[in-house]
């Protein structure tokens, strides 16, 4: 159990750090102006909805874990 928490937490800071970096040099390196969508924009937007996607699984996965290793209930 504590091994998938740590890939999932691992993930996340992984896709935070791309982003972090990612997206100011994105922006940076656009040559199109600001009113169409270009295709760094794109990728931009697909960074920020994995990096959505692996939150809400490491929400999911943390409470799974504390339910099975703790036995915390609502």
């Amino acid at each position: 159990m504590n091994t998938l928490s740590f890939i999932a937490a691992n993930a996340l800071l992984l896709a935070s750090l791309v982003l972090v970096i990612g997206v100011p040099v994105l922006f940076a390196s656009d040559t199109e102006a600001y009113g169409g969508r270009s295709r760094n924009v794109r990728w931009i937007e697909i960074g920020c909805g994995i990096w959505f996607h692996v939150l809400l699984v490491n929400g999911l996965l943390s409470e799974y874990i504390a339910h099975q290793v703790v036995g915390v209930s609502f």
